[in-house]
């Protein structure tokens, strides 16, 4: 069996869900978590900040990337209060990459008592609103609204876990299990702020940090790509092998640097950028298995690099060729390049580098074994 024939095989037998499995999931996660919403503003007091009825939904399951077999939907919850200016690192150092901060405008009376529950003192920014407040706060609302989800969708379970920034919503039922992870956004422009602290030593309390995320301009880029690529490209089936492989690498090899210390984003990162970097015409359904290689060489080169930039922040390629911009403040474009590996060690970039190497020097067995 050729190589070609090896990935379309896996891709068929263990990789994909059916359009109609996803979909009817993924919808009835959508309705579980506008539920929740409806429940929540019943808890919610005047003057806490103004939580959205409308999810929106992020992600593999609404990218159409998703692998078996976990079923996972992440929705981003917007909330809005009174902002006075959103700061990033390109008018502010202090300020890290890929974060933002978010002053918070005068609302007197009532602004001392808002600024207790949800804010943090900026240390000369004046009050700044905490990410970790706004977390805490959306549980505890989530957590009152439980009962109305039980009484909604009888013969369904649902608990509550933590899973950093979003509160992650356990539905079963039959012994079928679905993952819904709700973080609470803050809009700015075509991008959102969400509710994750930066980790690293910085010169602002950590908690004032809110990560900054370009989820639906990555969404828009699936569906450019789907106008711009071949019809019937290999683009989406070659990001869900290579995300097959990551996620089951550890069966194969339990140490797996390359499952347990790359993340599945650098992945969609490198299609990204290879896309970008190709003639469309690259991406033609034949083109699997070379594409496929591409973007392992292409994660082998970057580690040995210790660099995968962002798609989006500090790529000035967008301010020239505006084709892939998708609605991202041009601002972004001029923010110190993000370094995606930065605090990422370097013995397992080496490790999942060399892993790479070896599947890619023996990736006809590699598929042999995952297709046993």
């Amino acid at each position: 069996m050729s190589t070609l024939q090896l990935l379309e095989d896996l891709y068929t037998r263990k990789v994909t869900f059916s359009d109609s499995e996803l979909l009817r999931d993924r919808e009835f996660a959508e309705r579980v978590v506008r539920t929740l919403l409806q429940a929540v503003q019943i808890h919610r007091r005047d003057g806490d900040p103004v939580i959205g009825r409308e999810p929106i939904g992020t992600g593999s399951s609404f990218e159409g990337v998703k692998v078996k077999p976990e079923l996972e939907f992440d929705f981003m919850v917007p909330i809005q209060t009174n902002v006075q200016q959103i700061v990033f690192c390109d008018t502010d150092p202090h300020v890290p990459s890929r974060f933002g901060i978010v002053k918070i405008g005068s609302q007197a009376p009532v602004q001392l008592q808002f600024n207790t529950k949800f804010c943090t003192d900026g240390r000369g920014y004046g009050f700044l609103l905490s990410a970790d407040k706004i977390r805490k706060w959306f549980q505890s609302l989530s957590d009152q609204a439980l009962p109305a989800l039980e009484k909604s969708f009888p013969g369904y379970t649902f608990r509550f876990q933590q899973h950093d920034p979003a509160r992650n919503l356990l539905v079963t039922k039959n012994k079928k299990e679905l993952n819904i992870d709700i973080v609470p956004a803050i809009k700015y422009e075509n991008a959102f702020l969400v509710a994750k602290q930066c980790s690293s030593e910085i010169n602002l309390p950590n908690e004032a940090t809110w990560r900054l995320s370009l989820s639906t301009s990555e969404r828009d880029f699936f569906e450019k790509m789907k106008r711009v690529l071949p019809c019937n490209s290999c683009h989406l089936k070659c990001l869900q092998i290579l995300k097959y492989l990551r996620e089951n690498d550890s069966k194969l090899r339990p140490s797996s640097h390359f499952t347990h210390g790359l993340r599945s984003y650098y992945l969609k990162t490198a299609l990204f950028h290879l896309v970008m970097e190709s003639p469309p015409k690259a991406w033609a359904t034949g083109c699997l298995e070379q594409r496929l290689r591409e973007m392992i060489k292409y994660l082998i080169d970057r580690l040995g690099e210790g660099n995968i930039p962002h798609i989006f922040l500090g790529n000035q390629r967008h301010l020239v060729n505006p084709q892939w911009r998708l609605g991202v403040p041009v601002k972004f474009f001029h923010h110190t390049k993000a370094n995606l590996l930065k605090g990422v060690k370097p013995d397992t970039m080496k490790q999942a580098r060399l892993r790479l190497i070896e599947i890619k020097d023996n990736l006809d067995e590699i598929l042999r074994q995952h297709l046993k």
